[in-house]
């Protein structure tokens, strides 16, 4: 059992996941932007990965891209059940505003992420990195126990990530200054409900301060 922050985030079992970190969910122009949404927490979320990511390459930290994919010319990764739900929001994403089109710049991962060769590229057409992908078996073919997890939206496709990684039985750290959501009041619920019921919240710097830790050790 892992019991202490340091010990979940252990280099050894231990895999940062970025969830859809998009042109279209977090960037200026991109299909939150453009219908409304307040991309600044996000945009917040984006400059802590990017420092995460380098701190998590120096110790050869796994790091796992996950990246919608959702609207097309034929939209069959889109059911009528999950287009059903989208009319009933009055944005008219993925019925009017297309959404993360495989190839388009928004369907891109934004600047600032792009994945190294030994890197995992995960597509999914779901909110959860796990529902109708490999990532379980990539991540149990490395040996990973925890999942540091990053991303958009933290109640959305972070929480439905961070639930199945539980029923999964994998540890999850969520890094609420690398998480973003739409209104801070969505963030901060989303962050108490996972915090009691799927991982540990904790900050980026908690983090890289036992890493800092473990690598004095090491030396």
């Amino acid at each position: 059992m892992l019991n202490t922050l340091a010990e979940k985030i252990d280099p050894r079992w231990a895999a940062v996941v970025v969830v859809d970190m998009q042109n279209d969910f977090i960037s200026p122009g991109g299909a939150w932007d453009r219908t409304g949404q307040d991309i600044s927490m996000a945009q917040e979320a984006l400059a802590g990965i990017v420092a995460l990511i380098d701190r998590a390459r120096d110790l050869q930290v796994p790091i796992a891209f996950i990246r919608s994919i959702y609207n097309g010319e034929d939209n069959r990764h889109l059911s009528d059940v999950y287009l059903h739900q989208a009319r009933k929001h009055p944005s008219g994403r993925f019925i009017k505003v297309p959404v993360c089109v495989e190839g388009s710049w928004g369907w891109q991962l934004a600047a600032g992420l792009e994945p190294d060769r030994d890197d995992m590229v995960i597509a999914k057409h779901r909110y959860s990195a796990f529902h109708g992908t490999d990532l379980d078996a990539r991540l149990r073919k490395r040996g990973i126990r925890t999942l540091l997890l990053t991303g958009v939206g933290t109640g959305v496709c972070v929480e439905a990530t961070a639930r199945q990684g539980f029923e999964l039985d994998y540890y999850n750290v969520i890094l609420t200054d690398c998480c973003g959501a739409y209104t801070r009041n969505d963030h901060e619920q989303a962050l108490q409900r996972l915090n009691a019921r799927f991982g540990e919240v904790a900050r980026s710097g908690s983090v890289f301060s036992a890493w800092n830790n473990l690598k004095l050790k090491a030396d």
